[in-house]
């Protein structure tokens, strides 16, 4: 693959619409949107080295050419929800992930009106409650709606994973064992096992979940 050569993923990169204000959090304190920008490729760098990828490495992971990953990367443009999407996909993980942020530097509180909100690929609503790249943990709270699960298929990653479940009850498919935790159970594990936390039961389901040196 050639660096210089525009791809497919580039060019709906180019005429997507910039996602930067419709998935950042609302921003009271008026964070200057190369900030923003700039957080976002500090991330993805952080993220791609924690993996161990080279930029060419995660050009063939997403089909995006090297010279976009790297304006990406040094937050020289505000990437399109296409571009976004198929970088955190190649990094194995949310494409909120790209966005979340510890809070003002002068305060040890992050609002709740500023905490991160999406839906998972298999229809978990997530609120990212702390991301904290430098210490390698992230805390989510997880409402599973009936019949839900954090994700599509089973998935792996590096760290380990922590989980409480405050209500209703899931169930932790975890290789090919299947355990159910009630409320006030903790489900503990190593995430480079195959996973899958599912609410297979006909009323909703919370939990906080954490993971752990998975960034």
């Amino acid at each position: 693959m050639q660096a210089s050569t525009p791809t497919s993923a580039d060019a709906t990169a180019s005429s997507a619409e910039s996602v930067v204000g419709a998935l950042t959090p609302p921003n009271p304190a008026g964070e200057d949107l190369d900030a923003v920008v700039a957080g976002i490729g500090d991330r993805i760098r952080a993220l791609r080295l924690k993996n161990e990828l080279t930029l060419q490495d995660l050009a063939e992971r997403t089909s995006l050419s090297l010279s976009m990953l790297s304006t990406v990367e040094r937050g020289r443009t505000t990437a399109s929800l296409g571009t976004l999407h198929a970088i955190a996909r190649a990094l194995g993980v949310q494409i909120t992930t790209l966005f979340a942020q510890s809070g003002a530097d002068d305060s040890p509180i992050v609002e709740f009106r500023d905490q991160i909100r999406d839906v998972t690929d298999g229809g978990l609503n997530r609120r990212t409650a702390a991301y904290r790249a430098d210490l390698g943990i992230e805390v989510y709270v997880d409402d599973f709606d009936p019949h839900t699960s954090h994700a599509r298929t089973p998935s792996q990653h590096p760290g380990d994973e922590i989980g409480v479940v405050l209500e209703g009850e899931l169930e932790l498919q975890l290789g090919g064992e299947i355990f159910s935790a009630a409320a006030g159970d903790v489900a503990q594990f190593s995430a480079r096992r195959a996973h899958l936390v599912s609410n297979v039961s006909d009323r909703p389901a919370r939990a906080v979940w954490i993971n752990l040196r998975r960034l």
